[in-house]
């Protein structure tokens, strides 16, 4: 089975986010917005410096920044004890392993890993290299407006797969166990889930996009399609 479509069996009541066309009337003009995404582990010891970077770095209008915590961190024992990341997905490391397949040639992961925009990737605990990517980030090609409970998304020229991603807007962790135990962790825009509203391509489309909780935020990214995930093409803030 293909990564992809892994990751499209999170999609949620299909039914009800059927994609309508809506090729009278474009999306308005947004500020574009870089993708910045962090994968990482409360298991890492590695990984905090990442995510304290990536939590300044939320700060900046013209940047979205995502953390995905993968799941292959929390059976390894470090000093007699482990740690089950209590935000880790398998979903979120096929997502890690199906990038780096694209980028780097290789389904092997690290962490702290930063991939800006799905074109760009480097070792997300490096200042210098973090913004070295930024700064190499191309534009945005297709606009993305969310309004109320509605995403807009522009045309494209090629087929394009709508994710709806679930964020936390910040966390505090007291570690108990593997290689950060007694540290208290934090971060911001951490992943809770992620599904696929639909497709669009030729014209622009309207989805709707589920409401969020309490202290929950949400984002819409726009991806190629292929046999592992693409470059993200656009993307908003809720």
């Amino acid at each position: 089975m293909k990564t992809l479509s892994l990751f499209s069996l999170l999609a949620l009541s299909a039914a009800s986010l059927t994609g309508v066309s809506v090729a009278s009337a474009s999306p308005e003009a947004e500020t574009p917005v870089t993708v910045a995404e962090l994968f990482t582990s409360q298991s890492c010891s590695s990984c905090p410096p990442a995510e304290a970077l990536f939590s300044k770095l939320s700060e900046r209008e013209d940047l979205l920044t995502i953390e995905w915590h993968v799941d292959y961190w929390d059976d390894l024992v470090h000093g007699g004890s482990r740690w089950k990341d209590v935000y880790s997905k398998k979903e979120f490391t096929n997502r890690q392993r199906s990038y780096n397949k694209s980028l780097r040639g290789t389904r092997a992961v690290y962490t702290p890993q930063a991939i800006v925009n799905g074109k760009l990737e480097g070792v997300g605990n490096r200042p210098s290299e973090v913004t070295n990517l930024l700064q190499n980030a191309e534009a945005s090609e297709i606009r993305v407006r969310i309004k109320a409970n509605k995403v807009n998304v522009g045309a494209s020229s090629e087929d394009v797969e709508v994710l709806f991603v679930r964020l936390l807007k910040t966390h505090q962790t007291d570690v108990k166990g593997g290689e950060n135990k007694g540290r208290k962790l934090a971060g911001r825009n951490i992943v809770l889930s992620a599904e696929v509203l639909g497709k669009t391509g030729s014209n622009p489309t309207e989805f709707n996009i589920p409401s969020v909780g309490e202290g929950e935020t949400c984002a819409v990214l726009v991806q190629s399609l292929g046999d592992d995930v693409g470059p993200i093409l656009g993307a908003a803030k809720c």
